[in-house]
């Protein structure tokens, strides 16, 4: 016998599988919306970061995959028409919002607004002429005394390198580099070299005059101005190496690449720049970003290379994070980018060919 209802009681619907599975997809797109979110919230907003946000926010383009994957689960929500409209219309916008940030580096010539630097084909712009010359440089934190210099050189010979900067620098390392033969290849040098990993310097084709290295910094942060055939001013070049933003050490860290922005702002108009190193710091860091608004471009982004990882390399784990840059002035055209893995270090050296009117 069939139970029916109390008179005047209406009989409960069944649960609806769709309204289950509607819930849980909208749980699903919220969770995996959330990383995007509060990492956008942090790179936009207007206060200071600490720890762990300023680490967090070295991987911030990663969190496009989380938010890509929360725009399908926003799709999939279902026969819930309404809440499938608010979920994708959300998760659409942080997606837009994260691309608009991201996706500059990743495109190159007259489409990237990062890219004031960038020349043209050969022919056109600074590099064309016979007036065009052209300068490569590269940087490389080589770390503790495992180095292994003779592939440094090699990539120098490779690549046709005329200056270099290592932060770094220690007594070991340099002694290394002098046993493998540094002074043939690269004769000139400004030394600031003192313990175990504080030091750093440039090596260079070009004769070098030796500057008060960066001020205030924990690091010894080499600064020269490079003879450069062509320019009469010279080159200003600094072997960066930024304070790491480990607990406790943020606010160094932000004072260090605020006195790299002092320095460029202070420094006379038409002065061409070469800042390269490590700068613990990506373009999803507010500190580097004000230290490009001082007229200097970004030589990875400039190339459509801006994503390209540096850190950490040589180890068990995939590099994810861009925290190495060449910064050129704007007297100064980017052509190239790129990264070449050196043993012993857990950097990867940046290299970046530039081009001048001479």
């Amino acid at each position: 016998m069939t139970a029916t209802p109390a008179e005047g009681q209406a009989a409960l619907p069944p649960r609806s599988a769709g309204v289950t599975r509607a819930a849980l997809l909208s749980l699903l797109a919220v969770v995996l919306a959330l990383p995007g979110g509060v990492l956008t919230a942090a790179r936009v907003g207007p206060w200071e970061l600490g720890s762990p946000w300023v680490q967090l926010l070295s991987g911030y383009p990663l969190t496009l995959v989380s938010t890509f994957a929360a725009v399908l689960a926003a799709v999939l929500i279902g026969r819930r028409r309404r809440v499938r409209l608010v979920a994708l219309a959300g998760v659409v916008l942080l997606l837009a919002a994260q691309l608009s940030m991201v996706a500059p580096r990743l495109l190159s010539d007259g489409w990237n607004p990062l890219a004031a630097n960038r020349a043209g084909p050969p022919g056109q712009g600074q590099a064309g002429g016979e007036q065009g010359r052209w300068l490569t440089v590269m940087a490389l934190n080589v770390g503790g005394a495992t180095l292994d210099a003779a592939a440094v050189l090699k990539a120098v010979n490779a690549h046709g390198v005329e200056i270099l900067a290592l932060p770094e620098l220690s007594p070991v390392t340099l002694q290394r580099l002098e046993d493998a033969g540094i002074a043939r290849l690269l004769p000139y040098r400004a030394l600031d070299v003192d313990g175990a990993n504080t030091g750093s310097g440039i090596f260079s084709v070009f004769a070098l005059t030796k500057q008060k290295r960066v001020p205030g910094s924990g690091s010894f942060q080499s600064r020269a101005v490079a003879a450069v055939p062509g320019i009469r001013p010279g080159i200003r070049l600094t072997a960066v190496h930024v304070e790491s933003p480990r607990p406790g050490q943020v606010s160094g860290w932000r004072k260090d690449l605020k006195e790299l922005s002092r320095l460029q702002r202070a420094a006379p108009d038409g002065t061409p720049a070469v800042l390269l190193g490590d700068f613990n710091a990506s373009l999803d860091h507010r500190g580097l970003r004000s230290l490009l608004t001082t007229g200097l471009s970004d030589a990875a982004a400039a190339t459509g290379r801006g994503l390209w990882p540096t850190w950490p390399a040589n180890s068990s784990a995939f590099p994810f994070v861009q925290i190495d840059h060449v910064l050129v002035s704007r007297e100064l055209t980017v052509e190239s980018f790129t990264t070449v893995s050196i043993p012993g270090t857990d950097h990867l050296a940046v290299v970046s060919r530039l081009s001048y009117r001479g």
